[in-house]
């Protein structure tokens, strides 16, 4: 008898309430798997199951153990497939979850290139509303870290750090005053997340405030943002790395530039195991290197 074995027989027959039906998907007898149950409750020196003669059904202990034993063999499969390829060549599902701007702004890019080169991994992007923690569902998690977010079933490290900027569309520049200070955004039109809207001002390393009263559009999504800032519907304040195809293009310029805002970091989130997958080490470190 073996640990491993035994966790599997303990996961299936918690699935199917049934040592027949477990027994059949584990392809061993019923009574090999009531032996594989027993052993296991004797090495944990607890009861997982309250069985009757019609059905077997968890104990709070056998609630309580469930989901790491689950957690468990997702691991070991991980391993185990990391094993069978070459740690060059990953291969499976990344499940990634993403804030909106993050996902489509950031990631895509490089998304396609990771899959390029790298032609056996999927990868699944779905989007974490604003202001969610991290879940355990995704592989990996980016997005802003939240203050009170601390969780022990993760571990996270700092993908870039960044700050805000101002930027408007050159058609913008030529039909209004010249902006030469930050008082002088005071009578200027602004384009901001709702976030902002909630705040009010937006902070400056030197301990300035840049107040955003006099605002003529809000939107939390990336596209309509852009649309408005690069139509000279006013100036937007926004970090870079979101913008970096319209500065390329010259539709957005950059106002200010002395002007530095507080620090914003992007983090990734990963559960926190002792075995990371290939494919996730190696589409963090990607992402590091082209930020």
């Amino acid at each position: 008898m073996d640990w491993l074995s035994a966790t599997k027989s303990f996961c299936l027959l918690a699935e199917k309430s049934s040592f027949t039906q477990a027994a059949n998907l584990a392809e061993i007898s019923p009574s090999a798997m009531s032996k594989r149950i027993d052993w296991l409750e004797r090495q944990l020196g607890l009861s997982l199951f309250i069985r009757t003669t019609r059905q077997v059904n968890l104990t709070e202990a056998g609630s309580d153990f469930l989901p790491r034993a689950q957690s468990l063999l997702k691991q070991f499969d991980a391993m185990l497939s990391d094993t069978q390829h070459s740690a060059r060549q990953p291969s499976g599902m990344l499940k990634i979850a993403a804030t909106l701007p993050v996902g489509s702004s950031i990631l895509m890019p490089h998304i396609e290139a990771f899959l390029a080169l790298y032609p056996q991994v999927k990868i699944q992007l779905d989007v974490l509303p604003f202001g969610d923690d991290p879940d355990l569902e995704h592989d990996l998690v980016i997005c802003k870290k939240q203050d009170d977010f601390n969780s022990a079933a993760h571990k996270g490290t700092v993908l870039i750090t960044h700050q805000m900027g101002i930027y408007a569309a050159p058609d913008y520049l030529t039909g209004h005053k010249k902006i030469t200070c930050l008082a002088d955004i005071a009578e200027h039109k602004i384009i901001m997340t709702s976030s902002y809207r909630k705040v009010g001002y937006i902070q400056m390393e030197n301990g300035e405030r840049c107040l955003l009263n006099n605002f003529n559009f809000v939107s939390d999504h990336r596209d309509p943002l852009l649309y408005a800032a690069v139509n000279a519907m006013g100036l937007l304040f926004v970090s870079p790395i979101y913008i970096k195809s319209e500065l390329q293009q010259g539709l957005l310029v950059r106002l200010l530039p002395e002007l530095k805002t507080t620090k914003t970091q992007l983090w990734a989130f990963y559960p926190n195991t002792e075995y990371m997958p290939v494919k996730s080490r190696l589409f963090l470190d990607f992402l590091k290197q082209r930020l």
